[in-house]
């Protein structure tokens, strides 16, 4: 495809975003529904997304580590529809900061104090033991008062380097994206597992030879997501291929996590999971351009979602952020709930019904948040 044409393509495929901010394009929030499906489902341990390591062997135990290798795309889901969405719009470096870097550093300041207060009522020793506005704050500023929370900081890095992005994005044409992107598989795919068969984890390129700075997902993902919507949708074919390709990397990843098993003979989670992450971009930019495949209608094809479901879904795609927020809460408060689904159910398939019950239930919560003046340009 010519420059020319990508840019054409620009035109029509962000016109919702650009011409009509508030029209949203249903496909896209159900990826954010899907992806935050995923989060939720990447913190059950044991019962869920660490099930795998359970199992001595067999197929199920090749199925379910596929699975736990697949939803980690979760966060790549989140960083394409970003790029998708503000890529190609035209914003000061004033206006980025007044109307989303400050606002998301409120977010975490308010958000971060509710998940301390909360932490500090359910603690063993007591509100009034564990409670300091001294160490919320402390902890707010160097650590994750929560494990979901290390998300926040890297997307507040985001948007602060999102003029900056954008600059670069906008002007790239299109062999450059092809650059970009065949970087990222060489250096945090394909480069990683290759040291790590030859010299188990020790790194062979020069230290100095490091280029993290443009391979890394806060940029890649978001020009992923800028790159294919201005594209015209994928033909089945290609799609087919894709899949293929997924499939192929899920197999290449728990075959080289199995091989780090036998030799570090652990299955904590964040020693098996090393290559999880190493070739998700192929499977997260497959759901992608599959999920847009079937349901954008832009161009007068894709399946229609009756009314109701449509409106469904873009209510809950609006809260995603929100259920995001809180949903640790929900998943504490409900672990008995979790119990009882595993004690009747196959654990796999309860921890499923459990994530989806964990969502619901924040959703609703988040719902009436938003009746709340102000909570709402926040969630």
């Amino acid at each position: 495809m010519s420059d020319t044409q990508l840019n054409t393509s620009a035109a029509v495929g962000l016109a919702q975003d650009s011409k009509s901010p508030k029209k949203k394009m249903v496909w896209l929030e159900m990826l954010r529904i899907f992806a935050v499906l995923l989060v939720i489902f990447n913190h059950t341990g044991d019962y869920g997304f660490h099930y795998w390591a359970t199992l001595d062997g067999g197929y199920r135990y090749w199925l379910f580590m596929g699975c736990a290798a697949l939803t980690v795309m979760n966060i790549p889901i989140f960083y394409m529809i970003s790029g998708a969405l503000l890529m190609g719009r035209e914003e000061s470096i004033g206006t980025v900061w007044r109307k989303r870097v400050l606002r998301y550093a409120l977010v975490i300041v308010i958000f971060t104090f509710v998940q301390y207060l909360y932490l500090c009522f359910t603690s063993e020793d007591g509100f009034r033991e564990t409670f300091s506005v001294w160490e919320w704050f402390v902890t707010m500023l160097s650590e994750n008062i929560i494990v979901p929370y290390w998300f926040l900081y890297e997307y507040l890095g985001f948007l602060v380097m999102l003029p900056l992005y954008r600059r670069m994005l906008q002007n790239m044409k299109e062999e450059e994206f092809h650059y970009l992107f065949l970087l990222y598989i060489i250096f945090t795919g394909a480069l990683p597992i290759i040291e790590y068969i030859l010299t188990k984890w020790h790194t062979i390129l020069n230290i100095s030879f490091n280029i993290a700075y443009i391979t890394g997902d806060l940029l890649v993902y978001p020009a992923l997501g800028f790159y294919l919507i201005r594209k015209p949708k994928p033909t089945w074919k290609q799609l087919a291929v894709m899949w293929g390709l997924s499939l192929l990397c899920v197999v290449y990843t728990c075959l080289m996590t199995e091989y780090k098993l036998d030799y570090a003979h652990q299955l904590s989670e964040a020693r098996v999971g090393t290559f999880f992450k190493m070739l998700i971009c192929i499977p997260a930019v497959t759901v992608f351009l599959t999920t847009r495949k079937l349901f954008d209608t832009s161009d007068g094809k894709g399946i229609s979602l009756h009314p109701g479901v449509e409106k469904l879904m873009l209510s809950m795609g609006s809260c995603v952020f929100g259920v995001y927020l809180i949903e640790q809460i929900f998943r504490n408060l409900m672990y008995d709930f979790g119990m009882v689904m595993v004690d009747h159910l196959p654990n796999f398939v309860a921890t499923l019904i459990y994530c989806v019950v964990v969502f619901l239930a924040a959703y609703l919560v988040v719902l009436v948040l938003k009746l709340i003046p102000g909570l709402k340009k926040l969630l």
